[in-house]
């Protein structure tokens, strides 16, 4: 053999002997259009999942709760009488019998109407018609989450958020139950969502309009609407008053604002018979509250149970939620990259943070359905934190291939969802609990 012929085959001995290097997260750049198909293909997986599990859900209930009842007898009243006709007897019997103070009170107008309309359009008189609508709104919530999380998270946040809200027990828990927190969800959520577009656009008056529609009805849905509304409100004047100084456009939105409460208010007078009917119903839920044994007994202890709550719930994904806070709080550097929309995430905390303080702090309603408008902000800054934390093992273990890194993550959030899961039929349908009143859900839970 040759001299040129042996060095030829050292070449490729040399060449097919080399060990090749492992992928560092640097080096792993997918092509954009097949980055956009693996995650439209995860999206419409999970988002598939998440619907599954509502409907599958939807007729294991054995027992209905007394509230769902009395919805149920609420809406039954109004497809008979009529919307205004119907209201009206319902409310002159709340104020007139004392024993219905510790119940719904038919002022939730919104919802009633709502579940009225369904029953005369479906047939279906019974509690049935009520959990289709929160199934119904519930996989709204899902789309919307998608929506607000694409807009100012990011898709790998939002993808691990919306695995979180999919198999979500407190979400599952209402969504096959007759009452109006998935649809009050769905409604505050759309809230935050459109507060957080005029606070991207704040010279466009496009999203005003939207806002202070979706914001009058969704007072006529429960109380807390007031809540949600007020707080989206504050943060948007803050915006556009002190942050950007469009005066005129921080003014519009007050007269909007001001105009669509006129309007819920007429229509729920209207249909009352005159503003004194209302405050006396007002003045009853109100007195009747120390006395309910109910809201004395299972929705009433310390605040830090309302956490314990969550915990029991769903506790891997509050802890990705403070990683997820601190990510959007503290600076930015390997840990916390910049997500680049940090004005709209600190909008979204702060009026998710001021709503869950005030629920904490509002005596006699320790009850995980009554701040469902916080699921989705709740599991979307679980996705965050999930990103942040996915970010730095990546920049931690650069001589680990990506791909495997990524691999044990996701595995990871699969178990945490299986487990949310399991938490879901343990605790919510095998004991067939009526209600998730933090009481019931520590003693099923712990």
């Amino acid at each position: 053999m040759g001299k040129r012929a042996r060095l030829k085959k050292l070449n490729k001995m040399d060449i097919r002997e080399k060990p090749s290097e492992a992928p560092s997260a640097a080096s792993i750049d997918l092509d954009p259009r097949i980055k956009n198909i693996i995650i439209l293909a995860l999206f419409i997986a999970i988002l598939a999942i998440g619907i599954n599990l509502r409907i599958i859900n939807l007729n294991n209930v054995e027992r209905r709760s007394p509230d769902e009842g009395i919805y149920t007898y609420q809406a039954n009243t109004v497809a008979k009488l009529g919307a205004v006709q119907g209201v009206k007897t319902l409310i002159n019997d709340y104020n007139s019998d004392q024993k219905f103070w510790i119940y719904p009170p038919p002022s939730r107008v919104g919802y009633i109407w709502a579940l009225a309309g369904v029953m005369k359009l479906t047939g279906i008189m019974n509690e049935k018609a009520g959990a289709y609508i929160s199934t119904a709104f519930s996989i709204l919530s899902l789309i919307l989450l998608i929506v607000l999380g694409l807009r100012f998270f990011n898709p790998w946040a939002t993808l691990a958020g919306l695995l979180l809200m999919s198999v979500s027990p407190m979400d599952l828990a209402i969504a096959r139950r007759s009452w109006q927190d998935a649809m009050f969800g769905f409604m505050g959520l759309g809230l935050i969502y459109l507060a957080s577009e005029l606070g991207r656009n704040a010279k466009q008056l496009l999203w005003i309009l939207p806002f202070a529609a979706l914001g009058s009805y969704t007072v006529l849905i429960k109380e807390p609407g007031v809540v949600i509304y007020g707080l989206c409100g504050i943060w948007l004047c803050w915006v556009l008053f002190v942050r950007e100084k469009l005066f005129l456009n921080g003014s519009i939105l007050i007269i909007c604002g001001a105009l669509g409460a006129a309007v819920s208010l007429f229509l729920l007078t209207n249909a009352a018979g005159g503003l004194a009917p209302v405050l006396q119903v007002i003045k009853h839920v109100k007195e009747a509250m120390p006395t309910n044994v109910y809201a004395i007994d299972y929705q009433s202890g310390p605040w830090y149970q309302f956490i314990q709550g969550f915990w029991i719930m769903s506790p891997v994904s509050i802890f990705l939620c403070v990683i997820g806070v601190a990510g959007i709080l503290m600076p930015k550097n390997t840990f916390f990259p910049d997500t680049g929309k940090r004005h709209e995430l600190i909008g979204i905390l702060s009026i998710s943070a001021a709503f869950f303080f005030i629920a904490i702090m509002t005596p006699y309603c320790q009850n995980l359905r009554y701040v469902s408008v916080l699921y989705a902000p709740f599991y979307l800054l679980g996705g965050l934190g999930f990103w942040y934390t996915a970010m730095a093992f990546i920049s931690l273990f650069k001589n680990i291939p990506v791909y495997a890194v990524i691999a044990v993550l996701a595995l990871t959030l699969a178990a945490a969802s299986v487990s949310d899961y399991a938490n879901f039929k343990k605790i919510i349908v095998k004991t067939g609990i009526l209600d998730v009143s933090i009481r019931m859900i520590r003693e099923q839970g712990l």
